[in-house]
């Protein structure tokens, strides 16, 4: 209605102003007043009968289309001034015996007017409704590509995982199965833990992060297994508090970072490893560090498909550049950082 209103006074103003300076302008009153009229009901009749017509002329050639429109406008143009000349007789803006004088002088004005005004309005109207079209597609572009993003990431993510799980139950086999025959007792309670370690893997099946404190269970029931097959010679600290239990984490990332140290430090000396897990709050990041008195890894050497590799791999599909991992010397051994963002910051 505002579109039509706004119309309206455009084609009033120009018609008188038009009619001025053809006819004079002693008679401008009266011909605003009829072009007002005019301009009202030739617009209120476009208004309802162009946009239907242009939708079912939209699979018509240009053409066609735009010859269509014409006669529509003529069609409207005609009678609409003929109902303006009765109005304005009524309103006693015009002598009934010069109806039709009127009517001739301004049919012509009326004509160019209606089809200027009305082929103008057809034009921006198509024009708008092929951007908004346009605008459509691209957003349905955006988000066919965002989800196909969305489904690569998680299949990337649930090939990693894939590798990852098998990898930590074999050792947990090997473990156990070294304690069989020297003491069935303790290989019995093992067995309990490796238990609690192949629940865990099945649940984390399907969910790329949980909380903490399951990560934590998982990496204690590790240790145990791997306490009774190295003694002495694993030396373990954890300072992980309770108030960072809910914190979400990739499954068994801590876990990959501890085995790294036990597989590569405590196993592989005779003197074994002292290892210190801790976590703390830095702002609204989550820092996870594991500590061995060993000489500590170099990151950028660190081969493909190797646990850390796959753990830093993972980190950039869930989290991007929010999350990193970081290894290093710290107080005569090697430690590895991992800073995690809080769920708001997961990418997928």
């Amino acid at each position: 209605m505002l579109k039509v209103l706004a119309v309206t006074t455009v084609g009033t103003a120009l018609f008188a102003i038009v009619a001025g300076f053809l006819v004079g302008w002693s008679s401008v009153p009266a011909r605003f007043a009829i072009a007002l009229i005019s301009s009202t009901v030739i617009g209120a009749a476009a208004a309802l009968i162009l946009p239907p017509l242009a939708h079912r002329l939209s699979s018509r050639s240009p053409v066609v289309t735009w010859l269509a429109i014409a006669g529509a406008l003529v069609a409207i143009a005609v009678p609409g001034s003929l109902v303006a000349g009765v109005g304005a007789v009524l309103l006693g803006l015009v002598d009934s015996s010069s109806f039709w004088a009127v009517q001739r002088a301004g049919l012509g004005i009326t004509l160019v007017m209606t089809l200027s005004i009305g082929i103008g309005i057809s034009i921006y109207e198509r024009t708008r409704a092929r951007l908004d079209e346009a605008r459509e597609r691209l957003r349905a572009q955006e988000l066919e590509a965002e989800r196909a993003q969305r489904l690569a990431a998680d299949a990337r993510l649930a090939s990693l995982e894939s590798r990852l799980h098998p990898h930590f139950l074999f050792n947990a086999i090997a473990a156990i199965s070294g304690e069989i025959r020297e003491a069935p007792e303790r290989a019995e309670r093992l067995l309990g833990e490796f238990a609690d370690l192949l629940r865990a893997s099945l649940d984390s099946s399907g969910r790329h992060v949980g909380p903490l404190r399951d990560e934590i269970t998982v990496v204690q029931a590790y240790l145990e297994i791997e306490k009774a097959r190295l003694g002495e010679r694993l030396r373990v600290k954890l300072d992980l508090p309770d108030e960072l239990d809910a914190w979400p984490v990739p499954p068994f990332a801590l876990h990959t970072l501890v085995q790294n140290s036990v597989k590569h430090v405590a196993a592989a000396r005779p003197a074994g490893a002292e290892i210190r897990v801790a976590a703390r709050r830095a702002g609204d990041r989550l820092e996870i560090c594991v500590w061995d008195d060993g000489p500590g890894i170099n990151l950028a050497t660190v081969p493909s498909g190797h646990g850390l590799d796959s753990l830093r791999a993972r980190l950039a599909v869930l989290f991007g550049s929010r999350a990193r991992l970081d290894a290093g010397r710290r107080e005569g051994g090697g430690q590895v950082t991992m800073t995690l963002p809080d769920r708001a910051s997961q990418s997928p």
